[in-house]
């Protein structure tokens, strides 16, 4: 049994108590003994931690133990975390994980409903041989360990990177009670306790950190280390810190919401950093490789804001950097879109984001989290392929008198259809059908009588502004779908949905105004001008889409650069065929929405 220390009032009691063969890691404060959660527990973490290191980004990471105890932060979760695994062959004889977050999920209650004013320290704990008695079994990134060892021992492993996490608990009126607390920085760099943790929930009266070693199995020796002094700090370690107040507080670079950057079966993701110092900091972002020589660092974009505010897409790749500067509690969206097209089948793509502190004589805090992305299936098409669903407002017209097109009374707005098939030719659409078939797989169909046939309660979508004879016309010209975007389609003569064809025209025969004569083409324009006319023409339409940067004509939007699921630009509309003058030539906007990932009309 491992008694108790009484180190400058510092008491860490480690119990490893056996009793029917169970077994806990207690912490024992004020007569009272908190039990640390159940085996059965830690085998669903163990199962969870498998599923998560499954398909993640890697990172090489040295667990170096001094003879004796060793207070040691892990920045990664093993590729294999079990521990007998972990520290086969190894000399340590107890590895303990301590539990920031205890109080908080541990509050004790009396009888009467009144909370009891404890506030527990637990643990996990590993002892080789008694794997089914030990309430942890498996190692996790980003947590803090207490390690007995009876040799040195050093272990170079691949892990899949973690973010920090602490609570800290206020150690006033506590007897015997420190924070334990991991430095996650380069182990190269040297900082001080007041740089590396001075920002914290503590406030300026933190005086004193500890470092914990020792080879006494019993008594681990805690050596104090004045925060004013110029005793160095290193990365991979934890120490032992008082604290005047509660409070999660992991370093100054923290995150809201997910730690990781994730790509689905979306092609986009995001990070939102904060900056949980009291002082304004620059964060340094790389994208480094994953330590796994089997992954490659997937074709990334992230969005930036240029002076103007206006936001833009740009490449990035493995060693590029760039500052993100935060005021205190500030934070900052980190915005990021994979370019799937780029990527090879059956390939695993990921990488690693390192956030470092980068200012001089700053805390020196390094964080490294994962950049996955899960490949999508065969049938899942990559941008801009899918179908567009959105509007034309026109809202400028041409006169008789003034090809320039002019300011209009009011804004004439219609639906607009565009798909775009894959690595094909963008289609202006007058219909399109759609559905969910029996396996779940989002269709397109030319007809709803095809639709009816396979998908259940499908949808006919359609506009007014194309002839039903034309429902798909593929674009005359095109590049990528966003910089220019051409279409060209002419209601035939003798089409039902011709303007110049209605139900109460005397005579649809096709010949002359005065309905004698020979039939006539009635595509022939030269009959506009002369003695017989022809009773019907055709209409010719010619709708063209462009996209400019900062509204600049002459500055066309990089394809490559404008990853975006919906998009916006100008639209110019000229219809020949509805006056002998000439074109009637209208301008206006236009806005696109991918609503369907489906490469295939069938």
């Amino acid at each position: 049994m491992v008694k108790g220390c009484t180190i400058m009032n510092l008491k860490i009691h480690v119990n490893f108590l056996k009793e029917n063969k169970s077994m806990s890691f207690v912490g024992k404060l004020s007569g009272k003994v908190f039990q640390p959660f159940s085996p059965s527990t830690c085998a669903l973490a163990v199962a969870a931690l498998f599923a998560a290191t499954a398909s993640a980004s890697h990172i090489n990471e040295t667990m170096t133990l001094e003879n004796g105890w060793n207070a040691i932060y892990l920045e990664s979760t093993p590729t294999n975390p079990v521990c007998a695994d972990f520290f086969a062959g190894s000399p340590v004889a107890r590895v303990a994980s301590y539990r920031s977050d205890a109080y908080s999920s541990t509050r004790q209650l009396a009888d009467d409903g009144t909370e009891i004013a404890q506030k527990p320290v637990s643990y996990y704990v590993w002892v080789p041989g008694e794997e089914t008695a030990s309430t942890m079994t498996a190692l996790m990134g980003g947590n803090v360990y207490l390690i007995y060892t009876t040799n040195a021992w050093t272990k170079t492993f691949l892990g899949v990177p973690a973010a920090p996490r602490q609570t800290w608990r206020a150690t006033s009126g506590e007897t015997g009670f420190m924070n334990l607390v991991g430095v996650s920085a380069d182990a190269n760099d040297t900082v001080t306790a007041k740089s590396h943790f001075g920002e914290g929930p503590f406030g300026a009266a933190l005086g004193t950190a500890y470092k914990i070693f020792g080879t006494k199995t019993s008594e681990p020796t805690f050596l104090p280390m004045t925060i004013g002094s110029k005793s160095k700090l290193q990365g991979g370690k934890a120490y032992a810190l008082t604290a005047t107040k509660d409070g999660d507080w992991p370093g100054v670079i923290g995150f809201l919401g997910a730690s990781s950057v994730v790509f689905g079966l979306d092609d986009f993701a995001s990070v939102t950093l904060k900056n949980f110092g009291t002082t304004n900091h620059t964060f340094r972002v790389t994208i480094i490789a994953s330590a796994d020589g089997q992954e490659i660092v997937p074709p990334l974009m992230r969005k930036v804001k240029d002076e103007h505010g206006d936001e833009s897409w740009t490449n990035v790749t493995a060693g590029v950097s760039w500052d993100v500067e935060l005021a205190a509690d500030a934070l900052a969206v980190q915005k990021f879109a994979v370019k799937r097209a780029d990527m090879t089948p059956g390939v695993t793509y990921s990488a690693v984001m390192q956030i470092k502190d980068a200012d001089d004589g700053g805390t020196q805090m390094r964080v490294r989290i994962p950049v996955t992305v899960e490949e999508k299936s065969a049938e899942e098409a990559a941008f801009p392929t899918g179908l567009w669903a959105g509007y034309i407002q026109m809202e400028a017209v041409s006169s008789l008198t003034n090809e320039t097109p002019s300011a209009a009374a009011g804004k004439l707005k219609m639906n607009i259809l565009v798909h775009v098939p894959e690595n094909g030719t963008p289609q202006l659409l007058q219909r399109v059908a759609a559905g969910v078939d029996a396996t779940g797989k989002i269709r397109l169909f030319k007809e709803l009588s095809s639709a009816k046939a396979v998908c259940e309660n499908p949808r006919r979508l359609s506009t007014v502004m194309m002839s039903v004879a034309n429902p798909i016309v593929e674009a005359s010209t095109y590049t990528m779908f966003s910089n220019q975007l051409q279409f060209v389609w002419t209601v035939d003569a003798n089409a039902r949905d011709n303007p110049f064809r209605h139900a109460w025209h005397p005579d649809h025969d096709g010949k002359t105004a005065d309905y004698s004569g020979d039939v006539v083409s009635g595509d022939d324009l030269a009959n506009y001008v002369s003695p017989v006319k022809p009773e019907l023409w055709s209409v010719t339409n010619t709708l063209y889409l462009s996209w400019h940067k900062l509204n600049n004509p002459t500055a066309a939007i990089d394809f490559e650069h404008n990853v975006e699921e919906t998009t916006a630009g100008f639209a110019t509309w000229t219809v020949s065929g509805l006056i002998s003058s000439g074109p009637i030539k209208s301008m206006g906007i236009f806005y696109l929405k991918r609503i369907a990932d489906v490469g295939e009309i069938e």
